[in-house]
């Protein structure tokens, strides 16, 4: 069960990255971001398992810049499962998603809907 509720976590923040820079950048722009991050060796499924590389890349790509889709991803994420999101842009993100993550297998969270 714990699998599940992981691979569940790891998929709604695979599709929160994929909604936030949609809707920040557009889908042309999604879709090369998408191949930059494969060009680096990162499928798309497995940005939630490699988020600390996806940010790197993103990092590399476009500078301080890349903190936004980070946050407001990071965000989305919390939004889904109903959590506050209880931080602010200069906190370590990182840390937040560990938490959510904490959260979720402890209390078999299940995230909203992704639309």
């Amino acid at each position: 069960m714990q699998t599940a509720i992981v691979e569940t976590f790891q998929s709604t923040m695979n599709k929160c990255f994929a909604t936030v820079v949609e809707d920040i950048l557009g889908r042309t722009v999604k879709e090369e971001i998408f191949l930059l991050l494969s060009r680096n060796g990162i499928r798309t499924s497995e940005i939630a398992s490699r988020f600390d590389d996806v940010v790197g890349v993103l990092t590399s790509a476009f500078g301080d810049g890349a903190r936004v889709l980070v946050f407001k991803t990071v965000t989305e994420l919390y939004k889904k499962y109903s959590q506050q999101a209880g931080f602010n842009f200069g906190e370590s993100l990182r840390d937040q998603i560990t938490l959510l993550r904490e959260r979720v297998t402890t209390d078999l969270l299940k995230p909203k809907t992704l639309s």
